[in-house]
């Protein structure tokens, strides 16, 4: 089991995959209607911020791009989606959420750039 984890774990292609999924199903949550708990304080912004650093943690290990251009593949994306949610009626696009969306990719790549997290994350 550990070896089939490794191999998971050291695999781009899987991790295509799984940011390939992950983009479809953040999309749909993105441009469907949702309803955000009231009782937690900035629950939306909590939620970009958790999403963008799942989709660059998924990018950063699917591609070997330098770490400049995946930040600018995410945030265009996120720009994307505030965009196209401004002319959705039930949605509303926001420069907050991409702030927050900037916010979760800008935490990821921080925390890459300590050796010692990124030789974890990295393939040896």
């Amino acid at each position: 089991m550990k070896s089939l984890l490794a191999k998971c774990w050291h695999s781009p292609l899987h991790f295509l995959f799984y940011f390939s999924g992950a983009i479809i199903v953040f999309s749909v949550l993105f441009f469907t209607q949702q309803s955000i708990p009231q009782g937690i304080p900035n629950s939306d912004k909590i939620g970009h911020i958790a999403v963008f650093f799942i989709l660059a943690l998924l990018l950063f290990k699917a591609v070997k791009f330098k770490r400049i251009w995946q930040i600018l593949l995410l945030l265009s994306y996120g720009i994307g989606v505030e965009c196209i949610q401004h002319f959705i009626p039930y949605r509303a696009g926001s420069l907050a959420d991409v702030v927050a969306d900037a916010t979760g990719l800008l935490f990821f790549y921080l925390l890459t750039c300590n050796a010692t997290l990124r030789r974890k994350l990295k393939a040896q």
